[in-house]
């Protein structure tokens, strides 16, 4: 038996008067600049209620940033938590709600077979970005610092009771962040769709994201006034999140969260240029799976072929958003140099194999494998073992 679950979600402009509806006491979770940027404020003018706003929230954020909201919450005593940002927000809303709801929990041992309670507080997540889709999954993806690694945690009570997916929240973002965001986004939806886990409940979903980051990524990237295209994309992120919400993440998330952790690159430039690598690698356990995507992404070869047509559309999507095909090309431009790669690969290879999301892959790579595919990202080589 499994579960596919979902907040109730709001969508499309003007979503945001949803919190109109609601009376109580809300506590904020998000990060300082949002303040700064009056991105919080489009959120406050709705509240009919009592509100705390708590903005310590960093990029990669760590256990000990989940404690802090919860001392916050324990002391403000919230009937709603709002989480508003990009996925580390999101990530640090829904694990102050269930530390808060459960304080002798160790968020680090959350597991889908946890016994939490639920005592009432309500979650709502806004985000501010088209990528992370936390906002419609059941997952925390947090940092933990000693060991420069991110571990994710899975588990019912954490899904948002409401999501509220306004493109007003997102017509500002850079170029740069609109393409990590929504490569974060296809990663979701391609390894949802090759996941050991993966349904009949959440396939749709991958496909419909797929079809939409494809399709309006590079026109959302390239103008935030094309609002079709901006709504759309943003619309996908929460497909996605969905889909990862059951089926779960895989194997560029397995690269993309250890290259994370080391080297604290955005999550979305780490999964989705992984992307082209982790698919020819990894459709040898699952060529029924991608050959099927790829037939719903208009690519009528079969086999081998259809997979290596399917990593050229997705190279051709990281060329149309002027980011490169390699890791050494990303690495460059966040001044990180060759040395400090293969410096840091065993890390790389040991934090990558203990990632959770190994644990949805119909076949777990080698810790030799897991060398290579390292190895053959950073050089920008073909897959040919």
């Amino acid at each position: 038996m499994w579960w596919f679950s979902s907040p109730r979600i709001a969508f499309g402009e003007d979503s945001l008067e949803f919190l109109e509806t609601l009376e109580g006491r809300f506590l904020i979770v998000t990060d300082t600049n949002l303040v700064k940027a009056g991105i919080v404020e489009k959120v406050t003018r709705y509240l009919k209620g009592e509100y705390e706003i708590f903005d310590r929230v960093e990029p990669d954020p760590s256990f000990e940033i989940v404690e802090e909201g919860v001392i916050v919450a324990q002391s403000f005593k919230p009937d709603y938590i709002i989480g508003v940002g990009g996925g580390s927000s999101l990530d640090v809303a829904k694990g102050v709600r269930i530390i808060y709801e459960n304080p002798d929990l160790d968020p680090e041992e959350i597991s889908p077979w946890t016994d939490v309670e639920e005592k009432g507080v309500k979650l709502i997540l806004i985000p501010t970005a088209s990528g992370s889709g936390s906002e419609g999954s059941n997952a925390i993806v947090l940092t933990k610092k000693d060991e420069s690694r991110k571990i994710a945690s899975i588990h019912p009570r954490i899904m948002a009771d409401y999501a509220i997916v306004d493109p007003e929240m997102v017509n500002d973002l850079p170029e740069k962040v609109a393409a990590f965001t929504g490569l974060d986004a296809l990663s979701h939806a391609i390894d949802a769709y090759v996941s050991a886990w993966k349904n009949d409940f959440a396939d749709g979903l991958c496909i419909q994201a797929c079809k939409l980051l494809f399709n309006y990524l590079p026109r959302a990237c390239k103008d935030r006034n094309d609002r079709e295209a901006v709504e759309k994309v943003h619309n996908a992120a929460t497909l996605a999140g969905l889909a990862i919400g059951s089926s779960q993440a895989g194997l560029s998330h397995s690269l993309g969260h250890s290259i994370g952790g080391v080297f604290h690159i955005p999550h979305g430039f780490a999964c989705g240029i992984s992307l082209p690598y982790t698919t020819k690698y990894y459709s040898r356990f699952a060529m029924e799976y991608y050959e099927e995507l790829a037939y719903h992404l208009g690519i009528q070869a079969k086999g081998e072929e259809a997979i290596d047509e399917l990593v050229k559309k997705i190279k051709s999507l990281l060329a149309s958003l002027n980011v490169p095909d390699n890791l050494r090309g990303i690495f460059k431009e966040y001044g990180i140099e060759e040395k400090e790669f293969y410096d840091k690969l065993d890390k790389l290879i040991y934090n990558s194999s203990t990632d959770n999301t190994v644990l949805t892959l119909v076949d777990i790579p080698s810790e030799e494998d897991f060398e290579r595919l390292f190895i053959y990202a950073f050089e920008g080589r073909e897959i040919d073992f």
